[in-house]
């Protein structure tokens, strides 16, 4: 069941963490620390130490000198790092563990008063249905049935208060912890960093929304906000809540700073470069998210559409998020950046005049492979990711704006997930599946208890490809997404084996079927993967020109 608790509002979940993982990073860390101590120590011999003469002999003892103060400044920032890792660990242990255990507590708690609320109102109705002529005896087992109902009902509340005290103060002691840890990890070197910029800092990491991010950015100095994007804009730029014109600065800034690092080797080399194209003047692409060293692979969402000055939405009239599926990353954006852009150009020729669409290509979480594809990990991780950035984007935008998530494959999956399992409303209009790998399974343990995915207020449209087999058998072989998006009830499917559509003039026009899986070229047979221009996200697809009329419309073509 989706549970809020009763005196902070907050979603009842179980909190992820890895003790192990946490305990084995930090001993990683030390390890690193300790020989870089000892690194250091030889280079300082080096310095003070090296016999002979000689310019060749100076420059390596100025190198070795200038080398050891740089090593001895990555370790203290190490053992801080380190410091932080441990304590995280430690509160994750204590805090988060004993969270999590009250979880099924209250659901059952839950249930329990549910119960005693109908045996409640079942004594009372027998009790006040009691016949004129009822005997004293009748009476008084009637009465002391609500009696007993009040006070078994009375005992079970204050069980349920109990524990959602308990819970609460678990949750907030390691929400708290988590925000300090994010704090000390963004501030790791302390030395560098004013005291103004570690409290924006402490501020921002602790916020719990992005409308309490934005009120905390409000608040600080211009100068402030000015140091703290010069010093860690990678931190500002993936803030939830930071206006987006300052969160565009700050990625193109951390964008260009990880560029100067380079080379990385593949495949991040290459996908830097293709990044780069996109968020040329040509493309006009807006880093909203990066986080370039992530692992197992790097991650971005690219905004299209956006327009210069303060306010990068002004005017917008539907925002529309592209959501990938297996195998996808930014390798695959050059394709996934073009479907963005021309879902813009064809949802703006589709709407009534004054229709202004701005698209999103997300690749926010490590998507699935052969392996993992069956199960919900890759999924539940993505959609926490996702379900954050549409918390963002419903924040920014105002609420007029139309907001559609387009997931392919297994990202309908996440997408259907962020949307259904969320505990509140994200602000998403309308839910498209196409080539859906299958979407969670009525509910999901981890977000929603017992209770099924919800959709409501949501509008959902879903399409397979006749010959999709990929897709089916992604739904069938699943161990929790074995839901065809189609039996959601309300859901309106839509055609993908070709015919015609309006061109951008709105003349007919004939448009390619999708022949199998692909998201733009390719097909389920050895010939369809030198198949162009007929995936369900190619422009020239009757799937994708169904998709940019639900994202103008709300409806799919005649």
């Amino acid at each position: 069941m989706s549970l809020t608790s009763p005196d902070r509002g907050w979603l009842l979940e179980h909190i992820d963490y890895n003790s192990g993982a946490l305990e084995g990073l930090h001993r990683a860390l030390i390890s690193i620390v300790d020989h870089a101590a000892d690194a250091r120590v030889v280079l300082r011999n080096i310095d003070g130490g090296l016999e002979g003469r000689g310019a060749a002999i100076a420059d390596v003892q100025t190198d070795a000198g200038d080398i050891a103060g740089d090593v001895g400044r990555t370790v203290a920032t190490l053992g801080r790092i380190a410091e932080v890792v441990r304590g995280y660990g430690e509160a994750v242990s204590a805090h988060a563990r004993a969270a999590n255990d009250l979880v099924d507590d209250i659901e059952r708690a839950h249930r329990a008063v549910a119960d005693a609320e109908g045996t409640a109102a079942e004594a009372a109705s027998r009790q006040t249905g009691l016949a004129d002529d009822a005997t004293p005896a009748e009476v008084s087992r009637a009465d002391g049935a609500v009696e007993s109902a009040a006070e078994d009902l009375a005992a079970r509340r204050r069980e349920l208060a109990d524990l959602w005290a308990q819970w609460e103060a678990s949750y907030a002691l390691w929400d708290d912890a988590y925000g300090s840890a994010l704090a000390a990890l963004v501030a790791a070197d302390v030395s560098s960093l004013p005291a103004h910029v570690r409290s924006a800092i402490e501020a921002l990491a602790h916020a719990d929304s992005p409308a309490e991010v934005a009120e905390i950015w409000a608040s600080l100095t211009e100068d402030q906000r000015t140091d703290l994007i010069d010093r860690r804009a990678e931190f500002v730029g993936n803030l939830e809540g930071v206006p987006y014109a300052v969160r565009f600065a700050a990625n193109r800034s951390a964008f260009e700073r990880v560029l100067d690092g380079g080379p990385y080797g593949k495949p991040l080399d290459d996908q830097l470069e293709q990044l780069s194209l996109e968020l040329g003047d040509d493309l006009g692409g807006q880093l909203l998210m990066f986080h370039p060293f992530e692992e197992p692979q790097a991650t971005a969402a690219v905004v299209y559409g956006a327009s210069s000055g303060d306010d990068p939405f002004a005017g917008v009239t539907n925002v529309n998020a592209l959501v990938g599926g297996m195998f996808s990353g930014l390798g695959d954006l050059e394709a996934w950046g073009q479907s963005a852009r021309d879902l813009n150009v064809f949802a703006e020729a589709y709407g009534d005049p004054g229709t202004r669409s701005v698209s999103i290509a997300w690749y926010g979480y490590d998507s699935p492979n052969l392996l993992t594809e069956h199960t919900m990990g890759s999924a539940t991780e993505g959609a926490a990711r996702l379900s954050s950035t549409l918390r963002g984007l419903d924040n920014e935008v105002s609420s007029a704006v139309t907001t559609s998530v387009i997931g392919h494959s297994y990202g309908s999956t996440t997408s259907f997930l962020a949307v259904g399992g969320a505990g509140d409303d994200l602000g998403v209009d309308r839910l498209v599946a196409v080539g859906s790998a299958g979407v969670p399974d009525g509910y999901h343990a981890n977000w929603t208890g017992d209770a099924p995915m919800d959709y409501s207020g949501t509008e959902v449209f879903t399409s397979r490809a006749p010959w999709d087999f990929v897709a089916r058998y992604g739904e069938v072989s699943s161990f929790g997404h074995g839901m065809n998006p189609e039996d959601i009830p309300g859901a309106t499917t839509f055609e993908s084996d070709g015919g015609t559509a309006p061109s951008l003039q709105g003349t007919p026009e004939d448009v390619a079927g999708t022949p199998g899986h692909a998201a733009h070229d390719g097909g389920n047979s050895i010939i369809g993967w030198w198949e162009k221009g007929n995936g369900y996200l190619s422009r020239d697809s009757e799937s994708f020109r169904n998709i940019a009329n639900i994202v103008a419309n709300g409806e799919v073509l005649q």
